[in-house]
């Protein structure tokens, strides 16, 4: 008796082991990878306000833009250390990482008190959720 539940429980691991739960197929293997040589960084802003002023985002010195609520911009990446900040109305925070090809990683920029804003990373799940939820945000030239 205890063969057959051990040779039943196998057999319906195994039969479940080659599906993908709904999650997977709509985040998982669907979501954009990295391209080759490279890192994907998303910058992502879940819900906001409606009168709330966008998080302005900076890559060294350069300005990428403003994140409104339920957005995000994608950056690709050669790998080296990038200095990136997250501007509220009236301080930033700055942001140090360090990125490896292949790499798909994601920062949420949240205000954390009135005038002020930070980049804090995320899992990917939630990620790829805030992404899919999202629209994107055009990054300045």
């Amino acid at each position: 008796m205890k063969k057959l539940l051990v040779v039943a429980a196998l057999s319906m691991l195994t039969g479940c082991a080659g599906q993908q739960s709904p999650w997977v197929q709509a985040y998982g293997t669907n979501f954009p990878q990295a391209n080759p040589g490279e890192a994907a960084v998303y910058l992502v802003r879940g819900p906001a306000p409606a009168d709330a002023p966008p998080i302005n985002i900076t890559m060294g010195q350069q300005a990428l833009g403003g994140l409104p609520g339920q957005s995000w911009m994608r950056l690709n990446l050669v790998p080296k250390l990038y200095d990136i900040r997250a501007y509220g109305t009236q301080a930033n925070t700055e942001l140090i990482i360090t990125v490896d090809p292949g790499q798909t990683r994601f920062f949420e920029a949240v205000t954390v008190e009135p005038g002020s804003a930070r980049l804090m990373e995320i899992g990917p799940g939630d990620g790829r959720r805030l992404v899919n939820q999202g629209q994107q945000a055009p990054i300045l030239q």
